[in-house]
This record gives structure tokens, C-alpha cells and sequence, in this order.
């Protein structure tokens, strides 16, 4: 059988992957000495994990036990047959990603100290061990289900005892029989008290596909304030994370909760660890749900190497990859809370994301890869290449980065997955470099077939964290150049939350000032992306300015003129010029802008082809100005220099000699969990809602 393993003492070199074959345990006799074995072995198995839990022996020290699966109950005869799944530390029950550096310096749990294995459930004692295995089709011989027999047997110093096993009974170290069954896993809800509305959560990473030294206490997090020499310390592995969710009230919903909720993804700050538990939404004003992570050890919302082992302190070298672990991590919140909501249906529809410094730099890496799951995303001051960062004097953030993904000059491959499937159109970026796939100033001009979520940016030209000479100035024309839909802000400004300034007028802030449109913003609708804007500020920006905040079209959420119009045989989107203080059509000055068709259900682009185009007043129809343009090798068409009026344009889009169409509606489908990515006001500093500082830190750091 194809199993994972991994040897667990501090000096041994760990492997992590994909299906790697474990080390065949050869049938042996009883040794004189032999450590005596671990008691109460107990199975639970819960939505595609099978949680193994057991008493650890009180009378040894810096021991270490071996998990076995078999299709037959495990004895000393067969155990050479079982497949060995991992091998553990005593205190594997110990939930060291959980702990946070207060204010004062110490550290302490977070929520709790211990796993729970059970929703709402106690932790697990103290002399108790746990291992969590995520079932695959490999553990069922290609299958989907069976039935499983599981052991643990005690190491010592070496020596494991491979000939003392119990039948099963409540005070052995064998199982009797197990149902299991390949599913997706859902976290461990925990019954911490976090304020109304609140549910915290544990999700256990699939161990075959994780490296689980990262995590554990080691010198990038400071071995979590707890002695390094401790053999339960150094030789621990994590695999578990916290995160929380919340419900909005009634009253956040004008007094009645809908049927259906929208909800957003808030990224925080890097504060190195300082991370305390919520005792209240920091967002409560919004009537939606909300996902609030933790980047623990500060991987950037990316992720780290496969098979480095992080705990002696060694940074990855040549010959490893550089996983997208963190981005896992989050898609899998969402995907678990839309599969499971603690209250209403959430619209897959309206899934937003957003963040401020470490946050918004994670916000616009998730922009640029996954459309097919947001509908809309806001960065406040992010980082838009690495490897830049300390150039013209800026902060040296590769100094913290390295040791996570590797020196910029090895540039490690990357390797990306997500749940769902949602990192399908992701697969030919694999092997790029980490340092290279986190260039988003080269990436938005290279990945121009690839959608992207409509986005706000905004960075201050005072910041001297995210560095305004390195990050932030040469990305604008990035931004430009990517022609997707979005809009940006410079401001005179220090490195601060800048509250959602930057939101083109159609994500704007509602009058409640909710974010992206009072999300209404939809995930599966088309939208412009928009360039050189005639009334934008200039590139590289010198001063303070803004880009497309005077380009309003419209929209289903924003209907001055329809919907967009999507179908095989024709684009249409109306667009109108805007004052970017008052935001409502009729207020602007004449301009131009150059349109490309982004998001599209329909629509088919084909590279090379010939489309004609007609501009169109919207008060009476008229005709302003049309052509013929030809679509690009990548398979995105632009319409140049398209004129905007204050009244409003309706520029129409058909493939040559395409059938007259006697529809102009804009059919919306409804994406399911799964969709394939397809190939009004003055801006507003965010109200501050948070009764605590942690709040101002979760986002501004």
C-alpha cells in the first residue's frame, strides 16, 4: 500500500510528498527491554478523517509511537503487513500553532491548548495522544470506502515494540473494526466564547499532502515561547489550524437575517505572532458572514517548502518546492463554510476578500489567481514584488521570507493545489519560481488570458514599509497594463489602513458604507476591464492621484443602463464619465478609455479574430464613432480610445459576421461550488467598528 512516512527525530533528514511508499516494517522477535506499549487506543472517524487517539506512557520520557493501518485486526504476526502511517512525539496533542505572544511579551493558547477532536467538544487530556489521517482512494485500494484496523506501538531510544498487542478493549493499543470513507473533512468547531455570532474552528490538514514541521515549534516562531530542548517540543509536528467565523445579527441586517449571505475574507497584518483570540466581530456593522485566519509564522498568505525540515532552524535549498500551503488553508475555509454554514446559505456569488500591509499583499496574490472564487477584493498597501523589497532603502522583507520559500537567488518552484478544484487553470504555472510567481508587477503584465477579480488598490507615497519607490510606484502601470478590471489610489500617506479608498465607483462603499457595492457585487457577471483612462493621473504616478475612479458602467448590482449584455454573439457594456467626489453620471467630463471584455459567461474570444464595434450614446442612441479591431494571441480583444461621455456611452461588441442576436439580456447562471474560471461615492475610510486594538493591528500592520 502507498503511504506516507516520515522518520520524526530532530537530527534525521524528513521527507514530505505525494503518496510516498513508508518504510516496510520487517517482522522481528521480542526484545529484553522492549518499551511497554501505550493504553486506550480509541477511533473516531468524522467526514473523511479518522481521529486515533491513546494513552501515552506516563512512566517514560521523550518517547516516540508508530501508527499502523491494516484491513485485519494488527497482532505481532501481521504487523510487518500493516502500513506504518507516521510516527509521533509523546505531547502530539498539543496544539502549539494555537499559541500567540501577548502584548507583554508571553505566550499562551489562543483558544485552547490542547486538540478537540469532537464539535464543541472537551480538549483532549493531557496524557493523551492524537494522530489525524485524511483517508484517499489509495487507502482503499483505488476505492472510495472500507473497513480499517488500527495500532500503536511505542518507540524508545530507537527500539520499538513490535510484539505486545492487546485485542481490542478500552485499555489496549489495537482498534477493532473502523468504517471509513474518502470525503471532504470539515473542521472541529470549538466551544470558545469569541462574542456573538462567533464560531471558532480547528481544520486538519491532509497529512500525506503537508509539511508539518513548519508549523511546529521552531526558530522562525520561537519554538512558541516553550524550552527547544524538550523532546515533546523539538521533535513535534503541526498539522491543525485555528480560524474564526462570524454570523451577522439581525441588526446588522436591517433587522431580518436573508435566506442567503454574502461573505468576505479579511487578511491581517504582519505583527510576528501577535495574534490574540476575537472577542467580538470587529466587522459587526456588515450583514454578512465573515472568515477572519491566521498566518501563523508569516509565510505572506503563500505557503512554504515540501520537504524541508524546519525545526533545526534550516531554510529551504535547491531541489525543493515551494508550496501554496496558506492559500490552501483559506480556500478550504471558504469551501468548508459554503458547503457548511453555522446559519443562512452563503451566494457563492458574493465571496470577497481584503487586507491592508502582509493582508492586502496576500489579497492581491488571491486576485490574481482565483476569479473563479472571488467576486471582488480590495489591497491596502501591498507588497507587488518580493524580491524588490528592500531596494532604495526599503524594508528588507527578504530577510523574513527566505527562510520560508528560499533565497530569491534559488527562486524555488512552486506547486499550487486548492480545494474543489478551484486551481485548475493554475497547473501550467507550475515549476515557475516562488520569487518570479510573486512578482505581481511582472504577473499582471504576462498573464493576460487570465481573469482576474475586479480590484481596488491603494498605497500612500509615505510608507516606508511596503516601500513607495519599490512596491508601490512601478506597479500602477502594472495595473495599466493588465487591462482588467480595477481601480487604484495613490494618497499622501503613511503605512495605514487607507478604509477602501482606491474601489472603483462600482465596488465603491454603499451608503451604510459596506464595501463592493454593499456586496452586491456578483461574482459571474462581466465587467470592463479598463486602461489608460484619459482622466487618470500619469504613470509612474509622481503625486497623489487616481485610476479609473471616474469610470462608472453598469451593472445588475448598479443599473443605470442594464445589465451587461453576454452572449455568444455580441458584448455590450455602457459606460458613463463621473466626478470621482460625487460619483453618479452626469457629473464628469468627457473623456476616453481603452475597454476589454473581462469576466465573460458567453462571449467566446478567439485569438486573431476580427470583431466589430459601435459606440453609442445611451440618451438617444446615436451613433458616436465604430471599427473593427482584431483579438490578440492571448484571446483578449481592446477596444482603444473608446469615448465616455457624462451621460453615458453603450459600447457593443460582435465577432465578424456573427448572426444579429434578437436578445440583449444577459443570462446569469448560477455557479456551483465548482465554477470554472472563464478564460457612486467619494472614497471612504473604512468606520472603525473595532472595540479593541488588535483590530487596528488585524489590519494595518
Amino acid at each position: 500500500m502507498r503511504v506516507y512516512h516520515s522518520i520524526l527525530m530532530i537530527s534525521a533528514c524528513i521527507i514530505f510528498g505525494f503518496g510516498l511508499v513508508a518504510k516496510a516494517a520487517s517482522p522481528m522477535s521480542a526484545a529484553q527491554g522492549e518499551p511497554p506499549q501505550p493504553t486506550g487506543l480509541a477511533i473516531l472517524h468524522r467526514s473523511g478523517q479518522t481521529f486515533i487517539t491513546w494513552t501515552e506512557r506516563d512512566d517514560l520520557s521523550g518517547e516516540m509511537y508508530r501508527i499502523y493501518r491494516h484491513d485485519q485486526p494488527v497482532t505481532g504476526a501481521n504487523l510487518g503487513e500493516a502500513a506504518q502511517l507516521y510516527e509521533v512525539s509523546e505531547g502530539s496533542a498539543r496544539f502549539f500553532a494555537n499559541r500567540y505572544r501577548s502584548p507583554e511579551g508571553i505566550w499562551q493558547p489562543r483558544y485552547v491548548d490542547r486538540f478537540v477532536i469532537e464539535p464543541d467538544g472537551p480538549q483532549i487530556g493531557d496524557n493523551r495522544g492524537l494522530l489525524v489521517w485524511t483517508l484517499a482512494p489509495q487507502d482503499f485500494d483505488s476505492g472510495a470506502s472500507g473497513s480499517s484496523y488500527y495500532a500503536v506501538t511505542t518507540v524508545e531510544n530507537g527500539s520499538e515494540n513490535r510484539t505486545d498487542f492487546t485485542p481490542p478493549n478500552a485499555f489496549g493499543n489495537t482498534s477493532g473494526e473502523v468504517a471509513e470513507q474518502v470525503a471532504d473533512p470539515q473542521p472541529i468547531r470549538l466551544s470558545s466564547d469569541i462574542g456573538a455570532g462567533g464560531h471558532a474552528y480547528i481544520q486538519y490538514m491532509d497529512l500525506r499532502r503537508w509539511n508539518p514541521t513548519f508549523h511546529a515549534p521552531n526558530w522562525t516562531n520561537e519554538h512558541y515561547g516553550l524550552d527547544p530542548t524538550t523532546p515533546a517540543v523539538a521533535n513535534a509536528l503541526q498539522y491543525a489550524y485555528d480560524y474564526v467565523v462570524y454570523e451577522p445579527s439581525a441588526e446588522s441586517c436591517e433587522g431580518t437575517i436573508p435566506e442567503e449571505l454574502p461573505l468576505f475574507v479579511s487578511l491581517h497584518g504582519w505583527t510576528g505572532n501577535n495574534y490574540p483570540p476575537f472577542t467580538e466581530n470587529p466587522d459587526a456593522l456588515w450583514c454578512s458572514y465573515a472568515i477572519y485566519p491566521y498566518d501563523i509564522s508569516e509565510t505572506w498568505y503563500f505557503g512554504f517548502a515540501q520537504n524541508n525540515d524546519y525545526r533545526p532552524g534550516t531554510a529551504p535549498e535547491e531541489g525543493d518546492t515551494i508550496i501554496n500551503y496558506t492559500e490552501q488553508r483559506i480556500l478550504r475555509m471558504i469551501y468548508d463554510l459554503v458547503r457548511n454554514p453555522p446559519g443562512p446559505a452563503i451566494d457563492r456569488t458574493r465571496v470577497y476578500l481584503f487586507g491592508h500591509s502582509m493582508g492586502g499583499s496576500g489579497t492581491l496574490a488571491f486576485t490574481t489567481r482565483y476569479a473563479n472564487v472571488f467576486a471582488a477584493s480590495y489591497a491596502s498597501q501591498p507588497m507587488t514584488n518580493y524580491r524588490t523589497s528592500s531596494d532604495d532603502g526599503g524594508s528588507n522583507f527578504e530577510e523574513d521570507i527566505a527562510p520560508k520559500w528560499g533565497s530569491s537567488e534559488d527562486n524555488l518552484p512552486i506547486l499550487i493545489d486548492a480545494p474543489n478544484g478551484w486551481s485548475s487553470h493554475l497547473q501550467p504555472y507550475n515549476s515557475t519560481g516562488v520569487w518570479d510567481w510573486q512578482n505581481h508587477q511582472q504577473n499582471l503584465r504576462l498573464r493576460q488570458a487570465d481573469e482576474m477579480v475586479p480590484f481596488g488598490v491603494a498605497h500612500g507615497r509615505l510608507d516606508t514599509i511596503i516601500h513607495w519607490s519599490n512596491q508601490a510606484q512601478p506597479a500602477y502601470a502594472a495595473f495599466n497594463a493588465s487591462r482588467k478590471g480595477w481601480g487604484g489610489v495613490v494618497v499622501n500617506a503613511n503605512h495605514r489602513w487607507l478604509g477602501f479608498q482606491g474601489l472603483p465607483p462600482n465596488l465603491q462603499l454603499d451608503e451604510l458604507a459596506t464595501p463592493f457595492a454593499g456586496f452586491q457585487v456578483i461574482l459571474n457577471e462581466s465587467i470592463p476591464g479598463l486602461s489608460n483612462a484619459s482622466n487618470d493621473s500619469d504613470l509612474p504616478p509622481e503625486r497623489a492621484g487616481g485610476y479609473n475612479q471616474t469610470i462608472r458602467w453598469s451593472a445588475s448590482w448598479d443599473e443605470w443602463d442594464g445589465a451587461p449584455v453576454d452572449l455568444p454573439n455580441r458584448w455590450q457594456i455602457s459606460l458613463c464619465s463621473v466626478d470621482a467626489a460625487k460619483g453618479n453620471c452626469g457629473s464628469g467630463t468627457p473623456q476616453t478609455v481603452d475597454v476589454t471584455p473581462r469576466r465573460l459567461q458567453n462571449f467566446v474570444v478567439q485569438p486573431g479574430a476580427n470583431y466589430t464595434w459601435v459606440n453609442r450614446n445611451v440618451a438617444d442612441d446615436s451613433q458616436v464613432a465604430s471599427g473593427m479591431v482584431t483579438a490578440d494571441e492571448d484571446g483578449v480583444v481592446t477596444v482603444l480610445g473608446v469615448a465616455v461621455s457624462p451621460m453615458g456611452n453603450r459600447l457593443i461588441l460582435k465577432p465578424v459576421d456573427a448572426p444579429q442576436s434578437t436578445s440583449t439580456s444577459n443570462p446569469i447562471a448560477n455557479p456551483t461550488l465548482n465554477p470554472e474560471p472563464t478564460s457612486t461615492n467619494q472614497p471612504t475610510v473604512r468606520p472603525t467598528t473595532q472595540p479593541f486594538d488588535f483590530c487596528s493591528a488585524y489590519h494595518n500592520s
